[in-house]
């Protein structure tokens, strides 16, 4: 059904002194204000409209009332919905009801009517409308004060920024979220990834508590970030579980879980992925571990320099299958060398006594060369660094770190969520938001045409 809205707009200018941005920044004033009484005079018509189709059932057929006055029965104990769909005008509600927008707050009166079936009193454009009894916001403004959050702060958010909600209003907004339940339960295809990488780092919570932010992240063919889940004080081996729940296929994949070194991941997701430690860490951790047997750095520098060797193995970039044999074994040798000394240092750590040097660089050797096991099994040439995920915890670090601090788990884990899901799957935080709304082309609206009134005094 199509409907024309007429709007009537005064203005006044000053000939030959008004400029550009003066005109525009008085436009913008009005915005909301003429949003409002849009909507408002649209929910006006939409209410006559369905009393009027409710009340009249002699003019209208059942056709053309669905999906219209769907009410609970009066005193049905299980909440059931009543088949009446004939009702009487029963007048309005003492006050307007109340609803934060994105325009503003809007007020509009609530038409009751009494169904001549069960009896019961009851709103039926609430119902159309799908506002719930306790509904106080719509979602378009929460989708607005989730995206301000993501950016900065609350108070900042309230102070810089058209919104009218309280410092409570935001943080419940935060914590009731249901992003968890739809992205953290999403399946996972491991087919699709190159790599899988996990981290974590700490925040600080409430009462200058420390906390630890634990995140998973795939890397897809395309070199795209496919955030698999964020996790607040939560043991490595339960995040496995979670991310195992979601994995749609069966059986081991060749592609590298990377990490660095941190406990409880040398073995995380073993059964579908090959762990690689990541190679940037590798040097600094032998300079850590060597420093704890008494080392200076300038007497572990050569074992580092050493270790930047065995890492340094270059693959070559063109296609595995057009490749000489030689390239391949070249390749080859360089790692069944690698691997060789790596032994070797481990046998003259061992002599000197270097306990921690010694298991770290036992620890590192396992899963040193995954990339390149890869790539001689396959000519897959998979990641062998964290750096991907580093960028994305200085990305929710930004946001948790040092705008603001002190929240509790279901807060650090949604906000994060939310940093990663808007900044990495763009599509899907928009298709979130679009179901969320209930966006499914049932409304929409143009501006036929805007002309202005003949001036009476030229």
């Amino acid at each position: 059904m199509k409907q024309t809205i007429s709007i009537s707009l005064d203005f006044e200018i000053v000939i030959g002194k008004v400029n550009l941005n003066e005109i525009t920044y008085k436009l913008k004033e009005i915005q909301a204000p003429l949003m409002l009484k849009i909507l408002e005079n649209i929910l006006k018509w939409y209410d006559d409209l369905i009393a009027e189709r409710l009340s009249r059932t002699d003019l209208y057929p059942s056709k053309a009332r669905k999906g219209l006055g769907r009410h609970v029965q009066k005193g049905s104990p299980e909440g059931r919905f009543c088949r009446g769909r004939k009702v009487r005008k029963r007048g309005y509600r003492k006050h307007p009801r109340q609803i934060s927008t994105v325009f503003g707050l809007l007020k509009f009166p609530v038409r009751i009517v009494e169904c001549l079936k069960c009896g019961a009193y009851y709103s039926p454009l609430l119902g159309a409308l799908g506002i719930d009894r306790y509904t106080r916001k719509e979602v378009n403004f929460e989708h607005e004060v989730i995206e301000a959050v993501i950016d900065t702060n609350y108070r900042r958010l309230i102070d810089g920024r058209s919104i009218d909600i309280s410092l409570g209003g935001i943080h419940n907004i935060v914590v009731g979220s249901d992003i968890d339940k739809n992205f953290q339960g999403e399946p996972v295809s491991i087919g699709d990834l190159s790599a899988i990488m996990a981290d974590g780092t700490g925040v600080k919570q409430q009462k200058g508590r420390k906390g630890e932010l634990r995140a998973v992240i795939g890397l897809t063919k395309e070199g795209r970030v496919e955030p698999l889940g964020t996790f607040t004080n939560t043991e490595w081996s339960d995040i496995e579980l979670d991310i195992k729940k979601r994995i749609k296929e069966a059986g081991p994949w060749n592609i590298p879980f990377i990490y660095d070194g941190e406990p409880g991941l040398d073995t995380f997701l073993a059964d579908v992925a090959e762990s690689q430690r990541c190679t940037w860490h590798a040097p600094r951790g032998a300079y850590h571990a060597l420093w704890e047997d008494g080392l200076k750095k300038k007497d572990s520098q050569p074992v580092t320099d050493k270790i930047k060797e065995f890492i340094g193995i270059e693959l070559p970039s063109d296609d595995y299958e057009i490749l000489k044999e030689e390239d391949k074994d070249e390749v080859k040798s360089k790692y069944e060398r690698s691997k060789s000394e790596v032994k070797e240092l481990i046998e003259t750590f061992r002599k000197k006594g270097y306990k921690h040097g010694t298991a770290y660089i036992e620890n590192l050797s396992e899963r040193l060369f995954t990339n390149i096991e890869i790539w001689l099994k396959t000519g897959v040439i998979a990641p062998k660094t964290t750096s991907l995920l580093e960028r994305v915890f200085r990305e929710i670090g930004r946001r948790l770190k040092r705008i603001a601090w002190g929240w509790a788990d279901k807060t650090v884990t949604n906000l994060s969520k939310m940093i990663m899901i808007r900044q990495y799957s763009r599509d899907k935080w928009e298709e979130y938001w679009k179901q969320k709304m209930g966006i499914n082309g049932h409304f929409e609206i143009q501006i036929r045409s805007v002309e202005l009134s003949p001036c009476e005094h030229l």
